[in-house]
Order: C-alpha cells, then sequence, then structure tokens
C-alpha cells in the first residue's frame, strides 16, 4: 500500500449499521501510514480485521491525546505489518511504542496475553498495552513443540476487544469473562494503582449500536466494573469519543469515566 495519516476518527452515520465501506477503511490506512512516515505490509482484506487496524488507531489517539510520543517499532522490510490474527510469532510483526515521563509501553495488535490464574492458559486480545520488554516464549504450548510467543499476564497493562458487529448480550458478557481472565482486579469497586492512572481501562469496542436491553448491560457493567463498553463507532455521536476534550467519559484503571452528556 502507498504511504498514506492522522489518527482514525469513527466516520458520521445516518444509519445504526455497523458495517463500513472498505473503501473508508482503506482511507483510514492510508493516514495512518502517512503520520507514521511508512508504508504498510500486506494484510488480511477481511471487514473485521480492517475494523480491528481502525480501533487500534483509536487507541494510539486516546494515549496521545493523554500526552504520550508514539512511534512505529519493528518495521518488516521497511513496512509497518499488522497482525491481523492470533497465530504468528510477535516478533514477526510491528507495534507501536507510547512514551512518557520516562516511561514507555508497546501496543500490540492480536498478541496473546497469560492468565492472570493458571500460567498455562492463554486468549488473545484484539489489542493489547503492555510494558516495554521483549516477549516471552515456550516449547510447551504446542504438541509440535514449535514455538510460541507471549506476554506474560503481569507485563500486560490492559487490553480491547474490537467487534465489528451489532451488540447482543453474550458477547458483553463473554467480554466480562475475558477481563476475569486476563484483568481481574479492573472487576473489583475500589480505584487501582494511582501509577496506571493514564491506561484506559479494558474496553469491548463495538461498530453497531446498542439496543434497549444491551443499553441495560453496557450501564450495568459499567456501573460495577472498571470497563469501557463503546458502541456506535461509526456514529456520528462517537466519533470524537478519543478526543481530548472527551477523555472524562472514558475509564481508566484507576477512575471510572463520567456519564456522557
Amino acid at each position: 500500500m502507498s504511504n498514506q495519516s492522522s489518527t482514525i476518527q469513527a466516520q458520521t452515520r445516518r444509519t445504526s449499521s455497523p458495517f463500513k465501506d472498505v473503501a473508508e477503511f482503506e482511507s483510514e490506512l492510508i493516514k495512518f501510514s502517512n503520520k507514521f512516515k511508512t508504508t504498510l505490509a500486506e494484510h488480511s482484506k477481511r471487514i473485521s480485521d480492517y475494523f480491528e487496524m481502525s480501533c487500534y488507531n483509536m487507541i494510539i489517539r486516546y494515549y496521545e491525546n493523554k500526552g504520550y510520543t508514539t512511534s512505529v517499532e519493528n518495521l518488516i522490510s521497511g513496512r509497518f505489518r499488522f497482525k491481523c490474527s492470533p497465530s504468528g510469532h510477535l516478533d514477526n510483526f510491528s507495534f507501536i511504542k507510547l512514551s512518557k515521563d520516562g516511561k514507555s509501553y508497546r501496543l500490540y495488535h492480536n498478541a496473546s496475553v497469560q492468565s492472570a490464574h493458571d500460567k498455562d492458559v492463554y486468549t488473545t486480545p484484539d489489542i493489547v498495552v503492555a510494558t516495554d520488554e521483549e516477549p516471552s516464549e515456550t516449547t510447551d504450548y504446542y504438541k509440535t513443540r514449535a514455538r510460541f510467543t507471549y506476554l506474560p499476564n503481569n507485563s500486560m497493562k490492559t487490553f480491547c476487544e474490537a467487534k465489528h458487529l451489532t451488540p447482543f448480550p453474550e458477547l458483553m458478557i463473554s467480554f466480562i469473562g475475558t477481563v476475569n481472565e486476563l484483568k481481574p482486579l479492573c472487576l473489583q469497586a475500589k480505584e487501582g494503582d494511582k501509577e496506571d492512572a493514564d491506561h484506559i481501562a479494558p474496553s469491548l469496542m463495538m461498530s453497531g449500536t446498542l439496543s434497549k436491553p444491551t443499553e441495560r448491560i453496557a450501564k450495568s457493567l459499567r456501573s460495577r466494573y472498571y470497563v469501557n463498553i463503546f458502541s456506535d463507532l461509526f456514529i456520528d455521536p462517537y466519533k470524537t469519543m478519543f478526543s481530548s476534550f472527551r477523555l472524562g467519559e472514558i475509564t481508566t484503571l484507576t477512575a471510572k469515566g463520567r456519564e456522557s452528556e
């Protein structure tokens, strides 16, 4: 793909459809490429993967508005390579480095993370923020003894799931199961470590519109836990969700976000 900048914003739509034209996704990736002055490696053309990449850029925007500088790392043959599936070694894909006040973190796409409860259990969120350290690896994961790369649970700061669909109850409840497996402290009704004040809480990012039943579920989950439930990411009210003036609406690892007007 040729060079193409700026962070991705959700597009204004008059309907509640969670679907988006491929050309719009391509335009967003062009902007990403121009912003970081790099080209993109060949990637999947599935709409769900485009949506993950779009959400990845929204999280970049969030951290930039928190005062972080961003840089591309681990270019493959001079190109930024997204990781569009759970398979593959992390060292074969690119990531964004987030830096502020002498601390650095890595923003990964589809990185496997070790469970907080069992060191032999792993799952792969769509977007992961981790400490700026090299991934771990093991040959005990597969029967074939093939190399498996992952992030130890204590190196993961937070994660996001990006789902290009209309919200439904089972998806939202399943997300809380992932939070319990990877970041159980976010299910406790108390503020977290102040050192992690900037980090976005575990987030479910959906392109479609909440119905009345799923709006009830979202409100309940947000009130009980340190999580974000984002919907309507392509509809006008949410196109600025990750802008600086709306940061207060987003829950972090240490503080609940305020309800939007």
